[in-house]
């Protein structure tokens, strides 16, 4: 039984217990004449993970980002309709931001990316047909 309990507990599966309460919860299996019994919570509905979308209009916003990063949140940021010399003061310190946190910054559209913190996989593989190689469109001049 330890071998699943130490499975289960690192899949997050099982609610660790401390000496105190194992030694009352045993002390009272034993008040009954019965075996101890091990309670699993296994949860019914996952904690599901929002995704922040931002567009940001001034450099300001960029700082709304990487507090989203801080608080483990992928963000998906538009920068459509921001300026391009915004866009490119944005990108540099949200990449910072990202790669201080250990997550990643991935080019998923034309102005459109997604930050996602170290808590959060990406599997993502662009279409080679038609599509732009280059990572910062409006380097163009």
């Amino acid at each position: 039984m330890k071998i699943l309990e130490k499975v289960w507990g690192g899949l997050g599966l099982l609610e660790p217990v401390d000496a105190e309460e194992e030694q009352v919860r045993g002390e009272d299996t034993e008040q009954k004449g019965k075996k101890s019994v091990n309670i699993v919570n296994l949860p019914t509905n996952p904690k599901q993970m929002k995704v922040m979308v931002v567009e940001p209009f001034s450099f300001d916003d960029a700082q709304q980002v990487s507090d989203h990063l801080k608080n483990r949140k992928p963000v998906v940021v538009n920068f459509e309709n921001t300026d391009k010399e915004i866009a490119k003061r944005m990108i540099d310190f949200i990449s910072g931001t990202t790669y201080a946190l250990g997550g990643s910054i991935q080019k998923i559209g034309t102005h459109i990316f997604l930050c996602a913190p170290n808590n959060v996989d990406v599997a993502y593989t662009p279409r080679e047909d038609g599509m732009n190689k280059e990572f910062l469109p409006w380097m163009n001049k």
